[in-house]
């Protein structure tokens, strides 16, 4: 149990694939199986084709081959750019993400998208795949296979050390990209950068993306001190048969520890950023609005009256704002309210103000189902507004779809279902936008009818040009950014990207370059001026007509808003050579390594490879204690998954088949003294705020169960619960929870005919035996039992802990309250783990006048 539940904190992600109904394929090479569905094939072929070659550069990198068969999961759950890494000794699995990252994100400057993904991923596992040389951790890895740096070694080490290859193989990537540079630059100068213990983890703004930047920034820099060869040597030190900690293993390569390192590299950086700060002239206009975090994607009106961008805060859910563009009412508010406190008080003294007062938005949207809104775009009447926002399919796979606001009358609309679309531009005729679709891996531009939702192809969809951020003129002229040769392109201008038509038809672009990121004026695609120039980073120009310009500004607490004139241009000044201010200003790319692509086939994925792991639990409480011991035989995408259990109390085999739309289950049983086989069939379906579960079947007893359950902005959470079989057992329960900060305060209530009140679910009882019980470990198996059940129940929650009063009445009554902490989760066949029910808490009960306590595990194929 102790594996699994590490295993399963630690890959927590790798809950997100597609469904295992779905059409998989797989193709196999020396070192790789690459599962994917049918869709995906273009993508996952050339990415089959290329990894071999990756795993050779990565191989001659690290400095060690591992002979494991790597299984890699290609897929698009949530419509963003990303992979993972499972460095299981046994099985190491990779997960490719298909959907391609945008010009203005870290990993926003690449080569080729797949490249990039396929080398920081092989990179993790070809050296964290190294097992140990001592004899007691080889046979402790037979139980928990994962090698000591995974156990030991910090996760910016993990991270840094798969950056800088990312970069090194590839010649792209963070390393030499501006955004990094941009980052460390602008934290160094506000005194910002993250501590030694604040690389791998921290919740301030892009504190969790600190273990690549800095974590990569840091090793490079280790390494111009010691040597290419320097991180080989922790690596072996971390595996010898001699145990060491990490900060031992560091201190005998680099002869100090890491933090203390760490310090002066800190310091190096702070003092190249400061002269380089010296030697620049910045211009980045005016502070206009402090907005947090990722905030982003201003647009102005028409008219000019308003802006409309995403706020994105640190807590809660993102929403789109309109914002007055003419004079603050606060600021006058705010003088009114100093005068006051003056004319009350002459010898007091105003107070200093180096920023704006926040506007008050005139307009507010949140997405009901809660998740992020992106690329606001107004209609050219003014009156509406085009937004992106995500939406699940019925297997909860998430597709970006347009909407359509209108902030005055509050209607929103969706235009678009499930046609992968975003960042829509309305064009002149207003009855059509531009948009872009990513969808298997393929980009491309299209149109969408603002009534209708069809969407028409523009161009064909490309494997090799990634589209962004298609932007139409007044006259009816599109430009777009593009990803191509290596390169993001506005036109011909290369590192060019977010282009957006101004005054006159001027057009203005974003544009990395040199460890910079600025604001540019673009005359006929081939000249550009810069407009800003900035120590951090200036992104999301907004033109207005008024000839001025809104765009958001790089802060380390997140992106603000400023305000620019841009009747003057710049001529920048920027440092001829770059190297000495490292990593203020990005070291020089390295040479690429030459990929080759290999050929590959692809074959159905079948039943897929059935795998073997083992769990253990049981149930103890205070009146039985039942021990369990099971292996489970399941293949990594889930389609076929059995357990085989045995307990003090009997055994079952329950398999399930995911490979229909229809789930399909038998589970054969033997418990205390009862034997039985219960065939039954589940459906789901997840929709925009709300999913539905059905399952029946039929064995000892035919059986019913249907669950539906709500989310909402306000009321956060509903569920209705409808359980009933042959023998005229009937359940009925309706639950509802309200959210406030980091709590939840929730209410149920449970009517019932014919139940049994007590005990915990054993995971060798079937379903069908369990619809005729109220579950409650902290009394004993049939403690109460009647023809009419009734069940209260009032709890306040923090994440898995709650607090809990509950009330069960039959023939008679009895009254509890206590502590308990729950944990329930589908199965994660990646890291071979069945699905589980775990309850662990304490309770008075009042009637018995005892304290209760209880551990109950409950495994589930």
């Amino acid at each position: 149990m102790i594996r699994h539940l590490l295993l399963c904190s630690l890959f927590a992600a790798t809950a997100m694939a597609q469904a295992p109904h779905e059409d998989w394929r797989t193709i196999t090479t020396a070192h790789f199986r690459v599962h994917y569905p049918a869709p995906f094939e273009a993508w996952a072929t050339r990415a089959a084709g290329r990894l071999e070659s990756v795993r050779d550069a990565v191989v001659a990198e690290v400095g060690f081959a591992p002979e494991q068969v790597t299984d890699v999961l290609v897929v698009d759950p949530v419509a963003e750019a990303n992979g993972q890494a499972i460095p299981l000794l046994d099985t190491p699995r990779m997960i490719l993400f298909a959907q391609p990252p945008g010009p203005e994100t870290q990993i926003g400057e690449y080569s080729d998208w797949i490249d990039l993904l396929t080398v920081h991923e092989t990179a993790h596992l070809v050296h964290l795949l190294r097992p140990s040389r001592n004899p007691f951790e080889r046979f402790a890895e037979r139980f928990l296979p994962l090698n000591p740096i995974v156990l030991r070694a910090p996760r910016w080490i993990f991270e840094g050390y798969a950056t800088v290859i990312e970069g090194r193989i590839t010649g792209s990537g963070r390393p030499s990209g501006s955004m990094r540079a941009a980052i460390l630059r602008k934290w160094a100068l506000e005194g910002r950068l993250p501590t030694y213990a604040q690389i791998d983890s921290d919740r301030r703004f892009l504190g969790m993306s600190m273990a690549y930047l800095m974590g990569s920034a840091f090793l490079e820099w280790l390494e111009q001190r010691s040597g290419p060869d320097a991180m080989r040597h922790i690596w072996a030190r971390l595996t010898a048969r001699q145990r060491r900690n990490f900060d031992e293993a560091f201190a005998g390569v680099y002869g100090e520890r890491p933090d203390r390192l760490y310090g002066r590299f800190v310091a190096e950086l702070t003092e190249r950023a400061v002269a380089l700060a010296r030697s620049e002239a910045p211009r980045e206009g005016e502070l206009w609005q402090e907005t947090s975090r990722g905030s982003g994607d201003p647009a102005v009106s028409p008219d000019g009256k308003s802006l409309a961008m995403v706020v994105r805060p640190e807590k809660g859910d993102a929403k789109l704002v309109v914002l007055s563009t003419e004079e603050n009412e606060e600021e006058k508010k705010y003088q009114e309210r100093i005068e006051k406190i003056l004319k009350r008080d002459p010898q007091d003294v105003a107070p200093v103000r180096g920023k704006p007062l926040p506007r008050k938005p005139r307009h507010t949207l949140k997405a009901l189902d809660g998740g992020d809104l992106a690329d606001p775009r107004w209609t050219r009447d003014g009156a509406s507004i085009v937004y992106t926002h995500k939406q699940p399919d019925r297997d909860g796979v998430l597709h970006h779809d347009l909407f359509r606001w209108t902030p005055a009358g509050g209607e929103n609309t969706r235009l678009t279902h499930l046609a992968d679309v975003k960042d829509g531009d309305p064009l002149p005729d207003g009855k059509r936008a531009v948009a872009v679709r990513d969808r298997f891996g393929f980009s491309q531009l299209v149109y969408v009818d603002l009534e209708t939702g069809a969407v028409t192809p523009m161009n064909e969809p490309s494997l090799d040009v990634v589209y962004t951020h298609p932007r139409a003129a007044a006259d009816g002229r599109i430009a777009w950014s593009e990803h191509r040769g290596g390169v993001w392109r506005v036109g011909d201008i290369e590192g060019a990207f977010s282009p957006e038509w101004g005054k006159d038809g001027a057009l203005y672009a974003a544009v990395a370059k040199g460890g910079f990121i600025d604001i540019v004026k673009v005359d006929g695609l081939e000249s550009p001026s810069h407009i800003t120039q900035t120590l951090g980073a200036a992104i999301d120009p907004a033109p207005s007509p008024d000839g001025s310009l809104y765009f958001m500004s790089l802060e380390p607490d997140g992106f603000v808003v400023r305000h620019i004139d841009v009747g003057r241009v710049l001529n920048p000044s920027r440092p001829a050579e770059g190297r000495s201010f490292v990593p203020a200003l990005p070291p020089q790319p390295s040479q690429p390594v030459a990929l080759r692509t290999d050929p590959v086939t692809q074959r159905p994925y079948g039943l897929g490879r059935q795998e073997i792991s083992t769990f253990f639990g049981g149930v103890h409480t205070s009146f039985e204690n039942d021990y369990e011991f099971g292996v489970r035989l399941g293949d990594v995408v889930g389609r076929l998954d059995t357990l085989l259990i045995g307990s003090t109390r009997g055994a079952a085999l329950a398999s399930v088949w995911r490979g229909w739309p229809v789930d399909v289950g038998l589970h054969l049983f033997r418990a205390d003294g009862e034997r039985g086989a219960e065939v039954r069939g589940r459906w789901d379906a997840t929709y925009p705020r709300s999913r539905l579960v059905v399952e029946g079947g039929t064995g000892s007893r035919s059986f019913l169960h249907a669950s539906f359950a709500t989310r909402q902005r306000r009321l956060a959470y509903q569920r209705l619960d409808v359980a009933a079989d042959s023998d005229r057992h009937l359940r009925v329960t309706a639950r509802a929870a309200l959210r406030a900060g980091g709590f939840e305060a929730a209410a149920q209530l449970t009517h019932g005919r014919r139940l049994a009140v007590g005990g915990a679910a054993s995971s060798i009882e079937p379903v069908s035996l369990l619809i005729a019980r109220v579950l409650d470990p902290a009394l004993d198996r049939g403690t109460l039992d009647g023809e009419r059940y009734r069940g209260e129940r009032v709890e306040l929650r923090s994440g898995a802990v709650a607090a809990f009063w509950q009330r069960h009445s039959t023939n008679r009554t009895i009254d509890l309250f206590g502590l308990e902490a729950t944990l329930s989760r589908d199965p994660l066949p990646i890291v071979k783990a069945a699905g589980l029910d775990l309850t662990a808490g304490i309770a008075r009960v009042r009637q018995q006048r005892k304290t209760r306590a209880w551990l109950a595990m409950r495994w589930r194929p």
